[in-house]
């Protein structure tokens, strides 16, 4: 039998698909990568996303919100619009949301200003999140520690709910790791497991194990390191399983079904 995949973060309304949107999407089917999560996390996507959604049904579905590189947009009016998109059952998720202190246009307090409004006015939507958190390059502001402390005080995780969100591409310490895990929320493998300096992170992903993951692309961004410096796409998820459950001490196939099992826990989908 096939091994069936999910991959949990994909931006394919990106411009990068534009020439081979539908190619790449059936090329991703055939690798057995039939579950796509499409985060559109600029308001200007959440349309696209649910054209996805519809031209695809049942193999993607949606994730809205506000990057925190775009957290300008983080207005009343698009608020509005931001709970009115996330009726739709389409959507499963709000995101991917949180704080970037690497590369911003508004800088860390204007990020911890919106990321705690929306965390505020999506509650009702009764949806997980997907969160975003980078570190600065340069040692100095703690993004982990600034976004667990605003969780804390503004977040309501979904209620009847085991898993209540993914913190997409975890990049943080073993402490941050099992300060999200007692969150409630997963982690998100993705090809940087394969990356030769991220022996730390291998670690890290390691310890969590397979009940704590779900996998992701994050195309057209972090390709797995055979394919380093080229678009990346959903139909790489099997390469990234595949170091995965090496890492894990368990076959390609249960990586797939531990991992999709997440996957469809929190998202209620597929």
């Amino acid at each position: 039998m096939k091994i069936r995949y999910c991959d949990t973060h994909t931006h394919l309304t990106d411009p990068a698909f534009d020439a081979d949107r539908s190619e790449v999407i059936n090329r991703s089917f055939e690798s057995g990568t039939d579950l796509l999560f499409e985060t559109a996390c600029v308001p200007d996507t959440w349309e696209p996303a649910l054209k996805l959604c519809r031209d695809y049904p049942g193999r993607i579905y949606a994730v809205c919100g506000i990057h925190p590189q775009d957290c300008e947009h983080a207005t009343p009016r698009t608020m509005a619009r931001l709970l009115q998109t996330l009726q739709d059952p389409q959507v499963r998720a709000i995101g991917e949301i949180g704080l970037d202190y690497a590369r911003y246009t508004l800088g860390p307090a204007e990020q911890k200003t919106a990321f705690a409004s929306i965390l505020k006015e999506t509650a009702s939507a009764g949806k997980p999140i997907v969160l975003h958190c980078r570190n600065p390059f340069e040692p100095g502001a703690d993004a982990y520690a600034d976004m667990f402390a605003i969780m804390r005080e503004h977040w309501t995780p979904a209620a009847g709910r085991r898993f209540s969100g993914i913190l997409h591409c975890f990049s943080g310490t073993e402490n941050d790791a099992k300060t999200a895990l007692g969150m409630g929320l997963l982690l998100g493998v993705n090809g940087t497991i394969s990356y030769p300096k991220n022996s730390a992170l291998r670690e890290i992903i390691k310890k969590a194990g397979s009940a704590n993951i779900v996998l992701e692309t994050d195309c057209p961004y972090l390709p797995p390191q055979s394919r380093r410096g080229k678009r990346n796409d959903p139909s790489n998820i099997p390469e990234i399983c595949r170091h995965t459950s090496q890492l894990l001490g368990l076959s390609e196939r249960e990586t797939a079904e531990l991992t999709l099992k997440n996957a469809l826990e929190i998202f209620g989908a597929g």
